[in-house]
């Protein structure tokens, strides 16, 4: 029986399945022991070890990064969703369905040291902790004519609102936030292919759903903050390289359908590289930088290779973005502070060490390890892998061979299982590798890099 989010009680269905997202996880992970240590938000940046990368370029930013943390108070909460404007949604309009998954923190816990002839070796600990639990819902609008529509929510637990405030902000700017009044309308619109980020409908204030009450056990009660989103029937691409294919099954082998369902899965990696460096420019573009993009942040319209010249690739999972303000030259805020007055100039790639460049690289490098898990997996002789994850490719590429794409590239190549996946980037003189080489090093933009040989059908 489904059951409003204002409830004490969660929507039926069967449990999620867990999604893991790496860089969102180790953040949330690092802030969250910060938070049971203190009892509260504390008022300093994320930080990531004394003078770290993150300290480094939060400090050069200034006032003009939104960090996912950092509320003393709740009046601070407040001010930063009144920013957001008000979320135009009451708890009694919905009615949860389904829990699709979860995203989880990975914690790390010390414990006592292990005695080894004479040498102390600390030991730790990992588990993961829920921060957000989405689900499908039904939106009742109450108005004439306008029948019940399903939506995307996202119940943020108390320990992540800061996360679901700065997902707010980033979403917000990126593709505005729908009036009350049109709100339903926006819902049921059909599917399109921009803006390439997951849009946001609204937000609201109300109490835990029975799932979010077991998981604090022991906790004090407090409101979760619900993010509505445009429900579109996007998938994430993390479940793309496993997903069964039509094509080339059955009898369909003994007419060459095998050769044409290879052809079908390539054009469709082609299909998911362009599309995800298109989403990724248009935020660049807009000044944001994504901040903890892997496969469950790349959301594809169609796992089916026969239909990559329909595929639409959207962005989600922002609660670690920051914008980054550049106004242009010559250019005035307007005399009611409009923030259009101040749209933000991407600064170049290149050769500057602005926070809005060095994010924009970072951005880059994570989408070259996206991009290499999925060719690889799905491509894979004996399938998807711990050989394949992001995990085991990064290390690979970002530590055995310290980025180096050449190197790289002659390892995959006396590795048997990975032969397809080769001669796909190999291809066009070698134009998959060459957009890995750009996407590591950072020196081309995504937009450019959407026009690329390997992009181009």
């Amino acid at each position: 029986m489904a059951t409003a989010p204002s409830g004490a009680s969660s929507g039926s269905g069967s449990e999620g399945e867990s999604v893991d997202i790496d860089a969102l996880a180790s953040k949330l992970a690092a802030e969250a022991e910060r938070l049971r240590r203190t009892g509260s938000f504390a008022s300093g940046d994320y930080d990531d070890g004394p003078a770290g990368p993150a300290t480094r370029r939060q400090q050069q930013a200034g006032s003009d990064v939104l960090r996912p943390f950092g509320y003393e108070t709740k009046n601070a909460e407040a001010e930063v969703l009144a920013s957001v404007g008000e979320g135009g949604f009451f708890p009694e309009e919905f009615e949860l369905m389904q829990e699709l998954g979860t995203i989880n923190i990975q914690q790390a816990s010390v414990a006592t040291s292990v005695d080894l002839d004479d040498f102390h070796i600390p030991t730790s600990e990992r588990f993961a902790r829920t921060a957000v639990i989405a689900y499908t819902g039904t939106f009742y609008s109450g108005m004439p004519f306008q029948d019940p529509v399903v939506v995307l929510i996202k119940e943020y637990l108390p320990g992540a609102k800061a996360v679901a405030c700065n997902e707010l902000q980033v979403l917000k700017h990126l593709a505005g936030m729908p009036e009350t009044t049109m709100k339903w309308q926006t819902a049921a619109a059909a599917l399109a292919p921009s803006p390439p980020v997951v849009r946001l409908l609204g937000y609201f204030l109300a109490g835990q759903t029975k799932q979010a009450s077991e998981l604090l056990q022991g906790e004090e009660a407090e409101d979760a903050i619900w993010v509505v989103l445009k429900w579109e029937g996007l998938a994430p691409l993390a479940l793309y390289p496993s997903a069964q294919q039509t094509s080339g099954i059955g009898l369909g082998r003994l007419f060459g359908a095998a050769d044409s369902s290879m052809s079908d899965r390539a054009r469709m990696l082609r299909a998911i590289a362009r599309g995800a460096l298109q989403a990724l420019a248009y935020c660049h573009e807009a000044g944001v930088v994504h901040g903890a993009l892997g496969s469950g942040s790349v959301m594809l319209s169609t796992f089916d290779d026969r239909s990559a010249a329909r595929l639409i690739v959207k962005l989600d999972n922002f609660g670690f973005a920051r914008k980054v303000s550049v106004p242009r030259e010559g250019q005035r805020a307007s005399k009611g502070g409009d923030p259009a007055a101040l749209y933000p100039q991407p600064a170049p790639l290149a050769t500057d060490d602005t926070p809005l460049a060095l994010g924009q690289r970072d951005d880059l490098r994570a989408l070259a390890v996206v991009l290499l898990e999925c060719i690889v997996s799905a491509l894979a002789l004996n399938g998807p892998s711990q050989l394949t994850n992001a995990e085991s490719l990064q290390r690979l590429l970002g530590e055995v061979f310290v980025w180096g794409v050449d190197d790289f590239r002659q390892y995959c190549q006396d590795e048997p299982d990975w032969q397809a996946a080769v001669e796909l980037l190999s291809q066009d003189d070698g134009a998959g590798w060459q957009l890995l080489q750009e996407l590591v090093s950072g020196g081309t933009s995504a937009a450019e890099l959407a026009q690329s040989r390997f992009c181009v059908p």
